[in-house]
Order: structure tokens, then sequence, then C-alpha cells
């Protein structure tokens, strides 16, 4: 049987950089007079620990990065917490977010064309980023940044249209390297650049982790690069977190029918009978519509799904917000099938 997850201790026993809890966003619809409103993040819970990558996947709509926004102060959260060494950053700054926080968090963002002015120099947007938090801008501490991320001095004098993708988006990376953070916020920060220089980028997050012990949040709707580059994967489904835990656990043995359904979209040569979108949008619906899932027994329409362990891997366990849950060895298998349907000899465990 699962056990109730307590996201008051840490797996790995040391506090995490960031605790957030009940984090809610709803945005109004319609005229400024109207009182509609829609729940993008659903009162969310997580911990992002020190020197640690955790990827945040789920399609495009399901409130990655909203959350982002809403760390980075982009956005105002409609309710929760966000605490940043054990200090809620939403109660002491409410209006906008200090430099002192900003020194700590910085942001990635998705579109490396669109993050640089055109009308400026590389060399400025590392200087202003010093300028702005009390550090020298030196030419030695230019030169530092742009090589730390894979560059040469001499870009510095360069417009952004005058470099590629990746180069722009390594720009963007020291740009926030440049006030020494803690945390960096990347929100799809490869979707936009070329399949083969993907993996650059990638893995000078993975050494930024390994050399600086920067903590990450990755935005992805990619499952492969998630399993290449996090240590933890959250599957958001709807606005809500369904599933968490060490990222080979959940891609190998995920327990979530909607992780299923992101997995079974995964190219898959070895897949029997190949792939059926017409049957993948029929589970899909399924999946979106609890009373019509075909894992459901009646009790997602009742009542809420609380997190239980299904498995431990790397130290940390293995959650899902699910009233069944799959906890056969051979489920990675089954799942990614073209008919996925419930076996009837290994029946999903109620709980």
């Amino acid at each position: 049987m699962s056990e109730p997850v307590h996201l008051d201790e840490s797996v790995h026993g040391d506090k995490p950089l960031l605790q957030v809890r009940g984090l809610t966003k709803e945005f109004q619809v319609g005229s400024v007079f109207s009182r509609r409103r829609v729940r993008a993040v659903g009162a969310v819970d997580f911990d992002l620990p020190k020197g640690r990558i955790t990827a945040l996947v789920g399609e495009s709509g399901s409130g990655k990065s909203t959350i982002a926004r809403c760390l980075i102060r982009l956005e105002q959260p409609t309710a929760g917490s966000v605490l940043l060494d054990g200090e809620d950053i939403l109660r002491t700054e409410r209006r906008r977010a200090s430099r002192a926080y900003r020194r700590k968090v910085q942001m990635v963002f998705q579109d490396p064309f669109g993050s640089l002015n055109p009308v400026h120099r590389i060399e400025h947007f590392l200087t202003r980023a010093l300028v702005l938090h009390g550090r020298p801008a030196t030419r030695e501490t230019l030169r530092e940044l742009m090589e730390t991320v894979g560059l040469t001095e001499d870009m510095l004098d360069s417009y952004p249209h005058e470099l590629s993708g990746g180069q722009r988006q390594r720009v963007a990376i020291a740009r926030a390297l440049a006030v020494e953070p803690e945390l960096i916020l990347a929100d799809e920060p490869t979707s936009m650049l070329d399949v083969s220089v993907r993996v650059g980028i990638l893995n000078l997050m993975r050494r930024l982790r390994d050399e600086r012990g920067i903590s990450m949040l990755y935005i992805t709707h990619d499952l492969g690069s998630a399993r290449y580059l996090a240590d933890t994967t959250l599957v958001m489904f709807a606005g809500e977190l369904v599933e968490g835990g060490d990222s080979l656990a959940v891609m190998d043995a995920p327990a979530h029918p909607y992780t299923r359904l992101l997995l079974s979209a995964v190219p898959d040569p070895e897949r029997a009978g190949g792939y059926d979108p017409v049957e993948r949008a029929r589970l899909r619906e399924a999946v979106l519509h609890p009373t019509d899932c075909p894992y459901d027994d009646g009790s997602c329409s009742a009542e809420t799904p609380v997190r239980h362990v299904v498995g431990e891997d790397a130290g940390q366990p293995h959650w899902v917000r699910c009233h069944l849950y799959a906890p056969a060895p051979d489920i990675a298998h089954r799942v990614l099938k073209t008919a996925d349907t419930p076996d009837p000899e290994a029946e999903n465990t109620p709980v």
C-alpha cells in the first residue's frame, strides 16, 4: 500500500533552497468588470533542492510557465507562499522583487530572439546586469562570463542578430550568471533552438550544476531532455502536479495515466503496432475527463486525490496523485502500447 508524502522533510536531509506551498494563480477573463476567473495553477506544492536540477514537464497550457513567472515575480500569485531560505518572499516583497531576491533567483526565457534588445551590443547586457547588482563590470569579468558559457571575448562587440540562436541563449545564461545566482529558472531554454545545438545548452546547464552548485528549475515538454538532464522530474497536468520523483523512476515506471499518456507520444520504433494518433487522441480525452478515464473507479469525480508513495529511487520517494496506481515493474512497457487498456490480471490497486 502507498503512504502519504510529507513535504516538510527534504528527501536528502538538507533544507531545500526554495519551498513552494499552495501556489495558486487565477486570471480574470473578459472585461475589467467581469467576475469570471480561470485557474491556471491550483495549489501546487514542491521543493527545489540545493545543487540539483528539477524538471517540470507537461503539455502546453498545463501551467508550467505560469509557475516560473510567479517565482520570478513577473506574476503575482493569487494565493500560496514561496519560501527562499525560509523567508516568504510573497509577504516581504508584495509589490516587486527586491534586488537581493533577484541576485539569488534568475530566469532564462524561452525565446533567445526576443530576450535581447537588438539595438545593444552583447557587452551592454552583461555590463548592465553587473552594475545593477553592484558588481564590477571590468573587461576581465565580462571575458570570464563569456568563457563560462562557451563564447569568446570578441563576441562582446557583436549585436544579437550577428549571433546564432544557440549563441544568443548562451548570452542569456551568461547574463543570469553575472549576479552569481543560487537558482536559475529555465523556461523551455532549448525549444526554439536547432536540434544540433540543444545538447550543448543542456550540457552547459549540467556543468553549472556540477561546478557551481546552482539549482535549476528546468521547464520543458521534452521528456527526453528531462530524463537526460534533471535529477528530479515533476509532471504537471491541468494546473496541478500529479507525479514526481527521481527522473529515471518517473520515466521508467510512470504511475499516473497522464504521465503514461505523455510517454506514449515519445517516438519509439520498437513500440508494438506503431503509433496510432487517433487512438492516442481518444485516450487523451479519456484522461482529461475523469468520468471517462479507463483507470477511474468513480473516485476521481467524488474526491480529490492525495499524494501517495509508489516507490523510492536515488534516495527520494516516487509519488503520485491518483486514486489508482500501477506498481508492476513492467508498467513502462505496457503503457507505451497503442491499446493502452488495463490488464485484467494485474488490476490497479485502489487507495
